[in-house]
């Protein structure tokens, strides 16, 4: 079996949603594994001097237990456009460092910078990062149907900035831009990507 990763953003040393990242290692290494024994990242990082100003990514590499964390420069992807891409059978309902399905899909980006993912009629994510959607009533939805349930994604549901909702690809059209997120991208981190844009 893959081993799964963890990413975490440090921003000027600071380590961002570490709860979650936190929930997400345990619950992940319960269901696989059958491990009772909880692990807090709090415990496990130590942000090395280099990383203590600017922007890093922190990778926890593990299965039962951690095998590997490293520390690695970010630098924000620019991502204009999407292609739309059947998902088919992809499961990745677990954070594996294994990427092969999601790797193949994204081959089929031709022109375009990234995926946007369509599993059984419902829109989900692009290759690795969720997704919100505005319309013209300024809420930000997010889909009800994703690969993954990302930290960043589930930090801003619990406080009530984005809101669920199922998202068709024939529904899609009635937003007005889409916004990637993930766990080093908050929505206002890059500009939106006009749905009227999107290879559908």
């Amino acid at each position: 079996m893959s081993l799964l990763v963890e990413t975490l953003k440090i921003k000027d040393g600071i380590i961002f949603n570490i709860d979650y990242h936190s929930d997400r290692f345990n619950r992940s290494r319960k269901e696989l594994f059958g491990t009772g024994l909880h692990l807090n990242l709090h415990d496990s990082l130590i942000v090395p001097a280099y990383a203590m100003k600017g922007m890093f990514k922190c990778r926890v590499e593990y299965n039962e237990h951690i095998r590997n964390i490293e520390f690695l420069p970010y630098e924000m992807p620019v991502i204009r456009s999407l292609r739309m891409v059947e998902a088919g059978n992809i499961d990745y309902s677990y954070k594996y460092i294994n990427r092969d399905g999601i790797n193949s899909l994204f081959d089929q980006r031709y022109e375009c910078d990234d995926i946007l993912m369509v599993k059984e009629g419902r829109v989900t994510d692009t290759s690795y990062a969720n997704i919100v959607v505005r319309g013209r009533d300024n809420v930000w939805y997010t889909p009800a149907t994703f690969l993954l349930q990302g930290t960043k994604r589930a930090y801003l549901l619990d406080r009530g900035l984005i809101k669920e909702r199922e998202i068709t690809p024939a529904s899609l059209r009635k937003f007005r831009e889409l916004r990637l997120i993930n766990s080093m991208i908050d929505i206002s981190d890059t500009p939106g990507i006009p749905i009227r844009t999107i290879c559908f």
